[in-house]
């Protein structure tokens, strides 16, 4: 049987984890429900009620005495994955430039102008027409029930661009990307990596709201797809970022596992494509967050990397 004197540390324990999480900045670690409220100095009792909300980055006892060894090889080994991938990515990105330049998201018939030659003004211009278009949209069958469209949101010389499959319910009623339950743990995604949404773009393979949040038909994509085409020509993002399966399958033709996919970078022309898990898949299976993590340092290393070739 488990002692008082060993649940007291057990508690002061995790009390200390969630603090130190908090700092370095990693709070979409914790359940993005009810927060975990963690007191300056919680006493053992009150820090009990911690364990049911708390999401650890793997399933390992919260109190090991080779804690910070195992920690910190961890952090070597993905060191030296990250470096890896960087290194080949950037190289690929180098080839695939000189053997096709601009090619497929940045075909003529994606839009009228090289993204280089357009202002951020001029990309806002663009944006907005677009998104006006969409408004009237009625190429589909999703038309007949949607609130409103959801055309995307952030920056227009964004370098990163975040792609997922479709609006849920928050979505189609307030007009935006990602602003529900997974919206919130996106942005906390961002945080972490020294990211806020007003410094990337967000937005969908669909413009409209399924029925029920189902997933995404192959006609409602078909018609949908040249919306995003046009959007991601528009921005020339020097990195997209696929959020979730249907988003990676849409934008690489491809039906892979989502865990074959995170293994590499692929490539639009010479635009990669990072792929990971999606917010609200996170949600309902915590222990993914451990890879999601890892795939979003990567997608951050890779941006920086290539922005300062640019």
């Amino acid at each position: 049987m488990t002692s008082s004197d060993d649940l007291d540390r057990l508690a002061a324990d995790l009390g200390a984890w969630v603090r130190q999480q908090r700092e370095l900045g990693h709070e979409w670690y914790l359940d993005a429900g009810e927060p975990a409220v963690v007191p300056a100095d919680p006493s053992p009792r009150t820090a009990l009620a911690l364990p049911a909300r708390l999401l650890a980055r793997e399933p390992s006892p919260p109190v090991a005495p080779n804690a910070d060894a195992d920690k910190a090889t961890r952090e070597a080994d993905f060191a030296r994955e990250c470096e890896a991938f960087v290194r080949d990515t950037v190289a690929r990105v180098a080839r695939e430039r000189a053997a096709a330049p601009q090619a497929d998201i940045f075909s003529a018939a994606a839009a009228p102008a090289a993204p280089a030659s357009l202002s951020r003004d001029e990309k806002m211009a663009t944006l907005a027409d677009l998104a006006a278009g969409v408004t009237s949209c009625v190429r589909c069958r999703l038309a007949e029930k949607r609130t409103q469209t959801v055309f995307g949101v952030g920056d227009p010389d964004a370098g990163i661009v975040f792609v997922g499959e479709a609006p849920g319910r928050e979505e189609d009623l307030q007009g935006e990307p990602f602003v529900g339950r997974a919206g919130q743990l996106l942005n906390e995604i961002l945080k972490a990596i020294g990211l806020r949404r007003e410094d990337v773009y967000i937005c969908n393979i669909l413009k409209c709201r399924p029925p029920e949040n189902r997933d995404p038909e192959a006609d409602e994509v078909e018609q949908c797809e040249p919306y995003l085409k046009r959007q991601l020509a528009v921005i020339g993002p020097t990195v997209i970022c696929c959020l979730g399966r249907h988003a990676a399958h849409t934008l690489l033709r491809t039906n892979a596992s989502l865990s074959a996919l995170r293994e590499r970078a692929h490539f639009l022309g010479d635009v990669p494509v990072v792929v990971t898990y999606h917010p609200a898949a996170l949600l309902r299976n915590p222990h993914w967050k451990r890879p999601t993590w890892d795939d979003v340092r990567k997608l951050r290393a890779l941006y920086e990397a290539l922005r300062g070739k640019a």
